[in-house]
């Protein structure tokens, strides 16, 4: 009989205990209206990659940075010919596309073309560079997922 007791005691304070437990783990999960908080992912305030083209030899490396509802772009490129006609679009992960920046290439110098794209940096996939004949010069895909966000100061 006494163990029965000490049985149904313990089985007693294990039920409250869990109660508890679990009382205390919505108070953990609910926001201080008493409303289920959804996770939400960590705002991605900058990016970058960067890349070199095989057939041209150019490279491009893209960055990133949040600014309200767009993203302002800075491109630096190296490889380019002096005299063509070049133009940064950037593509969002929906198909759109959108025109960036437009110059003249310099020979054997680093170019910085700067620009803003109207979307998220979530919403961006990649960006290419054009030249006036459309013909493909070097392409930068965004990387996705958590790895993608480098932080405030661009890592």
């Amino acid at each position: 009989m006494r163990r029965t007791r000490a049985l149904m005691l313990s089985t007693g304070l294990l039920a409250v205990t869990v109660a508890l437990g679990g009382i205390a783990a919505g108070a953990l999960i609910r926001s201080d209206h008493g409303d289920p908080v959804s996770p939400v992912a960590p705002a991605v305030v900058s990016a970058a990659a960067s890349a070199t083209d095989v057939d041209s030899g150019a490279r491009m490396t893209v960055t990133l940075t949040a600014k309200g509802g767009s993203a302002e772009v800075r491109a630096k490129l190296t490889g380019l010919k002096k005299g063509t006609g070049y133009r940064l679009y950037g593509y969002g992960v929906d198909d759109s596309r959108w025109p960036v920046a437009n110059w003249t290439g310099k020979k054997g110098k680093v170019q910085e073309v700067t620009g803003t794209v109207p979307a998220g940096i979530p919403d961006i996939s990649h960006f290419a560079v054009l030249r006036g004949d459309r013909s493909a010069v070097v392409t930068v895909y965004l990387p996705r997922g958590v790895g993608a966000d480098i932080g405030p100061n661009g890592g």
